[in-house]
């Protein structure tokens, strides 16, 4: 598996997971913001993470 489908594979986990969390709770509208600000920020840190890892392989080349 390539890190850019295991960047999106790991995305729609947390989004199916987050929506599973709004309809099984009451969860304010707040608190899904919350969370939704946590699942892109993660989203960021995993893309930060896979241009770097193509980075530091292109510079080995």
């Amino acid at each position: 598996m390539s890190r850019v489908s295991e960047v999106k594979t790991l995305q729609d986990k947390r989004i199916k997971e987050m929506k599973e969390r709004f309809q099984k709770e009451e969860v304010s509208d707040s608190k899904k913001i919350e969370l939704m600000i946590q699942n892109m920020t993660q989203t960021l840190n995993d893309i930060s993470f896979t241009l770097a890892m193509i980075a530091d392989k292109d510079k080995k080349i």
